[in-house]
């Protein structure tokens, strides 16, 4: 997965989040705070989905660091074996 590049508007760089897959954009927001969700002006379009690009990049970190870690399920027993009972 590619890390988005910032916009800088007037000296703000953030991100959409409606530039991202809606399972990382779902994951992302669960992560915000009101002082990293913020609305941009511009011209006469307030865009209300943007992300300062410093807390996108904290959370992709971790998001890419949590996909590519491989989950290890445990063993499941074999059923078709008697089970032992300590006595």
């Amino acid at each position: 997965m590619k890390k988005l590049t910032y916009i800088n508007y007037k000296g703000i760089e953030y991100i959409q989040l409606s530039a991202l897959p809606a399972i990382q954009a779902n994951s992302l927001k669960q992560t915000l705070n009101k002082q990293t969700l913020i609305k941009i002006l511009m011209g006469d379009v307030i865009l209300n989905d943007c992300v300062l690009y410093s807390a996108y990049e904290k959370w992709f970190d971790s998001y890419i660091e949590e996909v590519e870690t491989p989950v290890i399920q445990p063993s499941k027993p074999d059923l078709t074996e008697p089970a032992t009972v300590a006595s």
